[in-house]
This record gives C-alpha cells, structure tokens and sequence, in this order.
C-alpha cells in the first residue's frame, strides 16, 4: 500500500507540476531571448547616438579655433604687422594700439566660453614672442611657466596641421606658486604669407568636457572616452572599466564601429566613432554585466515562479495522495468484507471525486442490484416499444401515399383522363412526399419554389381567381440552401388574413435578393394588414413559447429559423392597416 500511495503521489504531482511548469519555462526563455535581442540591440543604438552626439559637441566646443585662423587670414596685414611688432626691441604706442585690436579676438572667446582655459597665438619671429589670453601685451618664452607648448610646436610644425595633446599647464598663483591646470591643447599650423608662419594654441579645460561626459544617461560601468591614434586617452568619464594602452590600440586598428571583445577585466561591447577632423576616435567600452541587468532580473522571478510552482504542487499533490489513498482503503474494505461473506462496513463518502463515484456504485450494487435489475428490464422494453414506433412512423406514409395514388387513378377512370381532381391529388401527393422524405434540414432554393408552387396549384383550384401570386428573382440565386417549408406558411398566413376582402383581388409577390452574406425572403400582399395593437401582441408572441391559433405559421417559422440559423438570421414583420403586410426573413449563406 506504501508503494500505491507513492505512485499515487508522483502521479498527481506530475498533474499539477507539468501545466505550471511547461508554460512557465517557455514563457521565461522566450522572455529572457526577446529581453536579449531587444537589450543588445537598445543598447547599440543608444551608445552611437550618444558618440554622434559627444562628437559633435566636442568638436563643437574646438571650433574657436577655426574662427582665429579665418580671422587671421581675412587680417594677413594686420598679422604681418604683428611680426614685425615681435621682433622689434621696443615696440611702440602705435604698436601697443594694434596689438590690443589683435588680442581682443582672442580674449573675447577666452572669457565668453567657461570652457576655454587659454589661447596663445605664436607667430615664427627671433625674440620668439607670442600674444596669449591670460597677460597682457607680449611675452617671450622662458617668462610664462608654460612653455612646453613650443617644443611640442617645433615637433609637429612641419607635418601636422592639427594635432592635439593632453597637459597639465603650470601657472603661478597669487602667492607667486605653481599650480597645474589639467587642459586639452590643441595646435593648429596656420599661414600668413610663404615665409610667415605660426600656430594657435587653444587650452580646454578638460574637467569642463569630463563633467559633460558623466552627465549622460549611461549603463552601469560604461565607459566613455576619446582617444587618439595612438591609444592614448585624451577624454573620458568616471566609469570604473579601464582599458590599457594596448588594448585601446587594438580596439581603434580593428576599424569595426562595433566589436565584441574579451579584456583583462571581463567580455565587453565596444562601439567607436571616428572624427576625421581631428584624428581622434570615440570609444564606448559597456561591460556585458550591464547588459544583462534586466535579464538577470527577470530569471530571478522567473525562479521565483517556479519555485512557488513546485511548492503549491507538492502541497497540492500531498492533499489529494492523501486523500485518494484514504478512498482506497475504503473500497478495499468493502471488497474484502464482501469476498468473505461479512456485513458490509458503513462509510460516508464525501465529493464527487472519481473514487467517491466508485464507493457509491459498489455500494449500489451490493444493495440495489434488484432494482438495477428492473431498470434493465424497463430499459429492454422502451427500446422495444421505440423500435415498433419507428417500424409503424415507416407504414403510414407508404400508406397515406398508396392511398392519394388510389384516388388519382379512380377520379381519372370517372373522366377517362386528366382533370381538376387529379391536379390536386397530384399536388397533394408532391407536398406529403417533400415533407415526409426524412430531409428535416436545408434544401435548394429551386427545390422549395418548386413544392410551394405545388402549393399554391391546390389553393387556386379552391379560390380561384381571387388571388394572384408572383415571383421576382435571380436564377442564380437557385442553389442556395434555405429551410424547407419555409414559404407555405406565409403564403397560407396571407391568403387566410388577405382573402377576407371581398371587394378586392389579393396580391402576393415573393421577393428573394441577395445582400452580402444574407438571403433575403420577402412576402409582401396587399391584404387587410394588421392593426398596431394586434402587431405589438404578434411580435411578443413571436419570441415567447405561448401558441397563436391565427398565426401558428408564423410562429412556428420564427421558431424553426431560431433553431436552424441562430442569432445570425431575422424575421420581422412590417403591416399597415388597409395597406397589407410585409414578411421579410433573412438567412445567412456561405
């Protein structure tokens, strides 16, 4: 019993656990890939577009510079006065006048943008004199505490048009120390004539454009930095990834503007532009961690779920073990008690579980199975009396057929032919032979007009020219299939409520359309109509289940469509008094 009762337990909690579970693992993977994809691919997005946009404001920031040099060569008189000013001894008043005109274009740039630490113009002279934003009038080198700027000019003066530096500037303070300002220079070789030349030394603060970095919307860890071609880090955020020279060297040679690559720290996606105006390279290193926040997140639910799974389908699984185990060692009882002859025990079973259906059958046949008996008989006997009813439903319309068939032989011998009683036996014979055929469903629309028209034949020998009835519709409509017996009742609620005029001739026009996915039944007489008390009643009874012995066709119809069509199908009922009735009925088609 130990090992049912185990069975019994692993069994229901499959039953628990695998609906819970399955769909639960689907929807977590198929999650976790989407989340995948759709981070990767938000993340690549967002890191160009965010070095599209640090590009162009960096470079931004630089284009002083090309302001200076456009202004230098729109002023070449004016800057070729300037070095003869620089190699003078002693300059003079006129001199000074000049060159405070020359200094307040680089001073109004130096001051107007927080950004700008300082800009010196140096043009090639012999007392090597230059013009900077941070003193007034000249100043030679050797008497500013910067002046490293010129070794790095002498360098790159006769190759490079631009080039850029990172420098830690020395300046003295009010107490006559120095300090360093951490700045960005930036060269620029400029022109004046053939044998004039120079260069623009812009100083950016590199804070300044640090700050504009760390301001950005980044992912946790990821690293912002601009860097020339030699690997060497010009700008970058606060972030705590690290790239060495050697590594930041391999990034920019592999000229791909998105790489995935393994560094010393760990697996990293790597996206850079490239500024071809100032040879640099925008470089976003984001750890592959970061990327996997949200999906880190949603397996922990996913877990979660799961685990709350498990534990609600053992607990579940443990209920109904112990449960069914307990029905188990009733039934037992029961059969051993019977096996050998004893009183059988009593039990109280509870539910309307599989095991408590089986305790009360056991029980019912070890104490009704004489009146199981009888129902079996009863049984035996109904199906026997079911039988005979089909048998004789089979011999009456044989019967009533043989018998119009009689008729119509001996109303021809009267006559020695055809006449106006053999036409209605005739008629009479098509319309019992349509209805009892066994089709209770859907017949061809060509199939119903051809028995009403059977139909209307009879009720012309009784009435006559009292009433005229056409039909208005399309051949092709014929092959649609439509209720049997669908048109007689109408034309016979017609004729009994419209025939009642004696001084006007009843007209009745069966109109059958087409609209979209509806047939249309429309019968239409100019008979009597109905009052608009007597249509309020129609229309309740129309819906309710209590009979009309006046409009028994109609009803009967509405009801027969309810049960064949459903909601999908309408019968409604337009009269005015003294101007006739309109039966319209539609029906949908495939």
């Amino acid at each position: 019993m130990v090992t049912t009762a185990v069975r019994f337990f692993i069994k229901n909690l499959l039953t628990f656990l695998l609906p819970m579970l399955i769909p639960l693992v689907v929807l977590s993977a198929l999650s976790a890939f989407l989340t995948q994809q759709y981070v990767v691919h938000g993340i690549k997005s967002n890191n160009m577009n965010m070095l599209k946009q640090t590009k162009e404001n960096i470079e931004l920031l630089f284009n002083e510079q090309n302001a200076l040099n456009l202004h230098i060569i729109a002023s070449t008189t004016q800057f070729m006065n300037l070095k003869d000013m620089l190699n003078k001894p002693l300059p003079s008043a006129e001199d000074y006048q000049q060159l405070a005109v020359l200094k307040n274009f680089i001073d109004s740039p130096s001051i107007a943008s927080s950004y700008i630490d300082s800009i010196y113009i140096y043009l090639n002279n012999d007392n090597q004199r230059y013009i900077s934003s941070v003193t007034g009038g000249f100043i030679e080198l050797g008497e500013d505490p910067d002046h490293l700027w010129f070794n790095s000019y002498q360098k790159h003066a006769h190759h490079e048009e631009i080039w850029t530096e990172s420098r830690k500037i020395p300046r003295y303070n009010l107490n006559d120390e120095i300090e360093y300002a951490d700045v960005i220079t930036m060269y620029r070789h400029f022109k004046v004539s053939d044998d004039n030349t120079g260069v623009i030394v812009l100083n950016i603060k590199r804070e300044y454009i640090e700050r504009r970095l760390n301001d950005l919307a980044t992912a946790k860890g990821q690293l912002l930095a601009v860097v020339d071609q030699q690997g060497s880090v010009i700008f970058h955020n606060n972030a705590k990834y690290e790239l060495s020279s050697e590594e930041m060297q391999q990034v920019i040679s592999s000229k791909n503007s998105s790489v995935t690559t393994q560094t010393s720290n760990e697996e990293a996606l790597i996206h850079m532009i490239y500024s071809e105006t100032y040879d640099w390279t925008f470089i976003s290193v984001t750890p592959k961690q970061s990327l996997y926040t949200a999906l880190t997140r949603l397996l922990r639910i996913g877990a979660v779920l799961m685990v709350m799974a498990l534990v609600a389908a053992l607990l579940l699984a443990f209920q109904l073990t112990k449960k069914n185990y307990s029905e188990l060692q009733i039934i037992m009882s029961i059969l051993n008690a019977a096996e050998k002859g004893k009183p059988l025990p009593l039990h109280r079973s509870k539910g309307n579980n599989v095991y408590s259906q089986i305790i009360r059958s056991l029980l019912q046949n070890f104490i009704e199975h004489n009146y199981m008996r009888v129902q079996l008989s009863e049984s035996q006997y109904k199906t026997q009396a079911a039988q005979f009813a089909a048998l004789q439903s089979q011999l009456n319309p044989h019967f009533l057929y043989n018998t119009l068939e009689t008729i119509h032989w001996k109303a021809a011998g009267y006559t020695d032919g055809p006449n106006e009683l053999t036409s209605i036996v005739e008629h009479l014979s098509d319309i019992l032979r349509y209805s009892l055929d066994g089709q209770n469903g859907l017949v061809p629309l060509n199939v119903e007009i051809a028995n009403t028209k059977s139909y209307i034949a009879i009720q012309k020998t009784r009435y006559g020219e009292r009433f005229d009835i056409w039909w208005e519709y399309e051949e092709e409509l014929e092959k649609y299939q439509v209720l049997k017996l669908i048109f007689q009742p109408l034309i016979e609620n017609s004729l009994q409520h419209g025939l009642s005029r004696s001084d006007q001739k009843l007209a009745v026009k069966i109109k059958i359309q087409r609209h979209g996915n509806l047939l249309r039944l429309a019968v239409i007489d100019n008979g009597d109509g109905i009052s608009e008390e007597r249509m309020v009643e129609l229309r309740t009874r129309l819906f309710s289940d209590t009979a009309d012995a006046n409009h028994i066709g109609l009803i009967n119809t509405q009801r027969r469509i309810q049960l064949a069509y459903g909601h999908r199908s309408e019968l409604c009922i337009k009269s005015r008094p003294g101007r006739g009735t309109l039966i319209d009925i539609k029906l949908p088609i495939s």
